[in-house]
């Protein structure tokens, strides 16, 4: 369960909070983003519209809410957490993120398009584009203490190369370039060229296999978006 702090503190509040989020996400993968209005939400969540407004300032603080609880129940997924700690784990949340896509695409084109409609205060006020950037830097600054990584490496730029990486390939899938098939290939193609300049050692090298693996593949004809093999060997 999500840790609530400050304002949410209240068992009852929180307990409340976690409910609403839970049916905007159900309503997010039925309805387009625009079609789902505060009125709405505070109907299938059972609460009214003046306890969803204390709780919530506004609708697009809402729905960024809910595109951050389902992210962060992706991040804590069994596999992510299970992964080694540094590049491995990495990889294995864009599975997990893949594997998320290819179950429910109209919820991500939801999610996607909530985070992408926010203005730039909204963006400073609820920091859901740069979490992306955040989880990658905390991973990397990992990676980098458990000798992953070149000595010197610039994590903050890396994370921030990541993280646009991770986002052009989303969107083109969200403008139907790419398919689901395509998506998951390219985004951990993406994350290990991204990676394998600043990698050293046993890393590197199951880096530079994984390229191999998901090049040869890529040049195989298939629609399929099959899940790709990222654990790394001990």
């Amino acid at each position: 369960m999500t840790q609530v702090r400050g304002k949410y503190a209240s068992s009852g509040l929180a307990e409340r909070r976690q409910r609403i989020l839970k049916e905007t996400l159900k309503l997010l993968e039925a309805e387009h983003p625009a079609d789902i209005s505060m009125a709405l939400i505070a109907e299938k969540s059972g609460v009214s519209p003046k306890t969803l407004y204390n709780l919530f300032k506004n609708r697009s603080g809402l729905l960024l809410a809910a595109a951050a609880f389902s992210r962060y129940e992706t991040e804590r997924a069994d596999p992510v957490m299970e992964a080694a700690p540094g590049i491995p784990q990495i990889l294995e949340l864009t599975q997990q993120t893949m594997t998320t896509f290819e179950q429910s695409p109209e919820f991500m084109e939801s999610a996607i398009a909530v985070v992408l409609g926010i203005s730039a205060q909204e963006e400073a006020e609820h920091h859901r584009v740069g979490r992306t950037q955040e989880w990658f830097y905390e991973a990397l600054f990992t990676a980098s203490a458990e000798g992953q990584l070149e000595i010197g490496t610039d994590i903050t730029q890396l994370s921030q190369l990541m993280a646009a990486s991770q986002w052009g390939v989303t969107l083109l899938w969200q403008k139907k370039l790419i398919s689901l098939a395509t998506l998951r290939q390219q985004a951990t193609i993406k994350h290990c060229l991204d990676l394998i300049p600043f990698c050293r050692g046993a890393t590197k090298e199951w880096l530079e296999d994984l390229l191999t693996t998901l090049t040869s593949r890529r040049s195989e004809a298939s629609d399929a978006a099959e899940p790709i093999e990222v654990r790394m060997a001990s």
